[in-house]
């Protein structure tokens, strides 16, 4: 299980590990059902917290029943087709497809071009199918592509500036989380953009010597810091500072359901995936029990 937005297990309750893992599970069961079983290794962590927070922020209740998890025989307890369910499952598949043209063909290594051009001959039509049912998720990533090729092209040295286009659809989409109340959208925007600018500065600068070797656009390659361990603790800082900000904006949500869950992810997880809180847990390893 990859992905930043993840619980930290050492703080977790056994109810809310419980819960935390029927929402895996019925996002995961949601991709086979509508999706085919291919979509299925698209699932990242960050997904299933969208469909955590919608159901949490609206109050809905989900029904938990016993089903067979995807690609194996075993049959677990899940949480069943809610809104925030379906929606996870969207993001999920759009947000992996546009990961796939992430990168050019000439910057991979001959397998990962063959996996790349499986992934994207079996993954299509689930791609187009989201793309039908939520036309305006899609335009949404279509965007964000556009406004990162012009920061490329400007090799922006202003890391906000660098970062605004995932800050910018990360807002948009948690901001479809929320409740009619304007002011929980507009903290649920603040809270998205905030994490998705944590998620840019982190991807580039775990990337920094690849994107450098290649010649491809860095944000810390061109303002010459020395290395990626530089490239590293810079994003580190301010990935902090941004989440030291999420939380205080996150605090003032009216959240009815899963509030200990959301508590130990946003607060708790989040601050471990930018900097572990204990040695030699950078890597959680999670699975679909």
């Amino acid at each position: 299980m990859k992905g930043r937005m993840r619980p930290y297990l050492p703080e977790l309750t056994i109810r809310d590990y419980n819960i935390y893992l029927r929402y895996l599970r019925g996002v995961r069961r949601q991709l086979y059902e509508a999706y085919g079983l291919y979509s299925c290794h698209l699932l990242r962590s960050n997904g299933v917290l969208f469909a955590i927070l919608s159901d949490s922020l609206a109050g809905r209740q989900a029904t938990c029943q016993r089903k067979r998890v995807p690609g194996t025989l075993a049959w677990r307890r899940l949480m069943c087709q809610t809104q925030g369910i379906r929606l996870a499952a969207q993001v999920e598949v759009l947000l992996g497809w546009h990961n796939l043209q992430d990168r050019k063909y000439s910057e991979l290594r001959p397998l990962k071009r063959l996996r790349r051009a499986v992934d994207r001959l079996l993954l299509r039509r689930a791609y187009e199918r989201a793309v039908q049912e939520n036309p305006a998720l899609e335009r949404l990533f279509v965007q964000e592509r556009d406004q990162a090729v012009v920061q490329m092209n400007l090799s922006a040295k202003n890391y906000s500036l660098a970062a605004e286009p995932m800050s910018n659809i990360y807002g948009a989409l948690y901001s479809t989380l929320a409740t009619d109340d304007p002011s929980q959208r507009k903290s649920m925007r603040y809270i998205g953009s905030s994490i998705g600018r944590i998620f840019y500065l982190l991807d580039k600068a775990e990337r920094f010597e690849m994107d450098k070797s290649s010649g491809r656009y860095n944000v810390f390659v061109v303002n010459d810091l020395r290395g990626q361990a530089a490239a590293v603790e810079n994003a580190r800082r301010q990935a902090l500072a941004a989440a030291n900000d999420l939380i205080r904006v996150y605090s003032m949500l009216d959240i009815k359901l899963n509030r200990g869950l959301l508590d130990n992810i946003m607060l708790l997880g989040l601050h471990h995936a930018v900097e572990p809180l204990e040695a030699g847990a950078e890597h959680e390893n999670w699975e679909i029990p």
